[in-house]
């Protein structure tokens, strides 16, 4: 019965904790809802690998190579880099190697937050998260829906590690292997438009490489080739 009553307080905490974190002025949509003429844009491009207790940290601030890749392949798409703010679009790419297995992604299995601080003035848990996998293709509003359903989800018991079932596990059962794989995350945020829209508006897109090797402590440069060929492949096709 103890039990039963701490488990009710505990959702109906998450749900209050949830609705509190929902921004009204806030909306975010996936890239594919993006339809927009190219323009000037600021650049930030992170790069993430896993601490000893599965939590994300900044490997590389603005990773000059990474960056080379992205403004080679939007220029081509006729879009123009500019130092700094303001801009017609702010994008901010995040990039994470890392072994999967031993990520903390929460009671559910089901994202992995960036730093806070590594995001800036503009983080928010509505959109500065990877997914354990590759997203599935969504509307906004779903992508949005499937995030608040796994808030609420969170009361479940249990360790915060995924599970083996989740994530997989290496044959009979022995300790997981130290396979590398990458996760891409790119934000997009348009200039306000003054038109009644909201506050501010968010285009997001997600992926997951293959696994990158098996290395030991999965070092950025591991899953660098893989992150280049998934970051490239999002933006020939999204932008």
């Amino acid at each position: 019965m103890q039990r039963m009553v701490f488990l009710a307080v505990l959702a109906a905490l998450t749900l209050l904790g949830g609705c509190a974190g929902r921004d009204p002025n806030l909306a975010v949509k996936g890239m594919s809802q993006f339809g927009r003429a190219p323009g000037e844009y600021t650049l930030r491009v992170n790069v993430y690998d896993l601490d000893a207790e599965g939590h994300p940290r900044l490997a590389v601030e603005n990773d000059a190579s990474m960056r080379g890749f992205v403004t080679r392949t939007l220029a081509e798409r006729g879009y123009t880099l500019k130092a700094a703010s303001p801009a017609r679009y702010d994008v901010e790419v995040h990039l994470l190697c890392g072994n999967m297995r031993k990520a903390d992604m929460g009671f559910m299995a089901e994202e992995l937050p960036l730093p806070t601080a590594a995001a800036g003035a503009g983080y928010s848990e509505q959109i500065h998260y990877w997914l354990p996998g590759q997203e599935q293709t969504s509307s906004g509003s779903d992508t949005q829906a499937m995030h608040d359903s796994a808030q609420r989800n969170r009361v479940a018991s249990g360790s915060s590690r995924p599970s083996q079932g989740v994530m997989g596990t290496s044959s009979l059962g022995r300790t997981p292997l130290d396979v590398c794989q990458g996760r891409v995350l790119v934000v997009l945020s348009p200039a306000p438009s003054g038109s009644g829209a909201p506050a501010r508006e968010v285009f997001v897109t997600r992926a997951a490489t293959e696994d990158c090797s098996s290395a030991a402590g999965c070092s950025v440069d591991v899953c660098r080739t893989a992150l280049e060929q998934s970051l490239v492949d999002i933006l020939e096709r999204r932008f």
